[in-house]
């Protein structure tokens, strides 16, 4: 009976050291989500309003209305306690959003997905027009209003 429980410790014992020297192998495959990249939040705010200046049709709120071509990477800002700059989508036509929290962590909730924002990181998230960006992470008293609708070109917007 001793020999047995012997046995049944050292196979134990040896498994375990298996499963050891084999989970960093295993974790080799996780890797960082190719759906981002590392960026300053300074350098993403200029890039941003370089953007803007050059995609802008109007003003909302006293925020830049941009209007970019389908299929275009757009850059927008999470900040409290908005989403920079308003954007004019056309509806069922797809673009690329560059999102970057650049003071807090923020998370944007579009199309039925969240996404966790981190300054320094950028997020590209695909998505189609007309849609309502949300912030879901609690970012301070006015969280609640953190919120973009992005209206349609051919009139079709949100209201």
């Amino acid at each position: 009976m001793v020999n047995a429980d012997r046995w049944g410790a050292t196979a134990l014992l040896a498994a375990s050291l298996v499963l050891l020297a084999a989970w960093p192998v295993w974790r080799m495959t996780d890797s960082a989500p190719t759906d981002s990249y590392a960026q300053s939040p300074d350098q993403f705010i200029l890039g941003a309003e370089t953007y803007a200046a050059t995609h802008q049709i109007g003003e909302r709120d006293g925020m830049p209305v941009v209007q970019p071509p389908p299929g275009s990477d757009v850059p927008v800002i999470a900040r409290r306690f908005q989403f920079w700059p308003a954007l004019d989508l056309q509806a069922g036509e797809t673009y690329r959003l560059h999102v970057a929290a650049v003071d807090t962590v923020h998370s944007v909730v579009v199309q039925g997905r969240e996404y966790s924002l981190v300054p320094g990181q950028v997020r590209m998230v695909e998505v189609t027009g007309p849609l309502i960006l949300q912030c879901g992470e609690y970012c301070g008293l006015g969280h609640n209003r953190m919120q973009q609708k992005a209206p349609s070109r051919q009139g079709e917007g949100l209201k």
